[in-house]
């Protein structure tokens, strides 16, 4: 995993600008939602598949809880790519597909695209993009800790999956208060995501802790063998 621990920040002269206007929601396709495997069919392996009756649920953070909100996601553009690059260690490509993700999730706390829809959102303007380079992207996140990746299934079928971030915005705020000019709009967040933003040794502690910005305690550290901290 490259090293979380803080790092100067520098312009990033990649093709993403620095967003204009509204925060683009996630592109209209017309293209069915559910992801079929294999064949529409009623083939003989169709009939043999056994569906489970499960609806896709998802559970958003509330914008009271968003610790990354418009505002912050605009005038610190520059220095959220800059984490991706040189904190995660994603290439330009890589970049792209996850700068796709974050303003989703500004909007709406939740974040459960296509893997297609954000490619051809971006695969045509920015060379060497493509849904590889996303879903490399999602699993060099998914190995470090920093997100989640969990299948969501609507009446047996395999739609788009769900991407928590809650990790990775969590440090992505964090790293911003260390090297930005600490002039943040946090003062509206609740007592305990202030606190989770300024644990001691945050990134020691950050590195093995559990984080859901929807529970009532927002990160929780995983105990080590033999009850002490990793």
């Amino acid at each position: 995993m490259p090293a979380l621990a803080s790092r100067t920040l520098s312009q990033d002269r990649g093709l993403c600008q620095s967003p204009q206007g509204k925060i683009p929601h996630s592109p209209s396709t017309k293209k069915r939602l559910a992801h079929h495997n294999g064949s529409h069919s009623h083939s003989r392996n169709n009939k043999r598949r056994i569906f489970k009756k499960k609806q896709a649920n998802v559970d958003g953070v509330s914008t009271s809880r968003r610790i990354l909100t418009t505002r912050f996601y605009r005038r610190y553009f520059n220095e959220i790519r800059q984490f991706l690059k040189r904190n995660l260690g994603l290439t330009q490509a890589e970049r792209e597909g996850i700068l796709r993700l974050i303003p989703l999730y500004v909007n709406y706390g939740m974040v459960y695209p296509k893997a297609s829809q954000v490619a051809d959102d971006f695969g045509k303007g920015t060379p060497g993009t493509s849904e590889s380079s996303f879903w490399r992207a999602i699993r060099k996140l998914k190995k470090d800790g920093m997100i989640e990746v969990i299948n969501r299934y609507l009446d047996g079928w395999q739609i788009s999956n769900e991407y928590r971030l809650d990790k990775m915005i969590v440090c992505l705020v964090r790293c911003v208060l260390e090297h930005g000019d600490r002039i943040l709009d946090l003062g509206s967040l609740p007592r305990e995501l202030y606190a989770a933003l300024h644990l001691a040794d945050f990134w020691r502690t950050i590195r093995c802790a559990l984080v859901d910005l929807t529970k009532a305690v927002p990160i929780q550290v995983a105990l080590a063998p033999g009850g002490g901290t990793p």
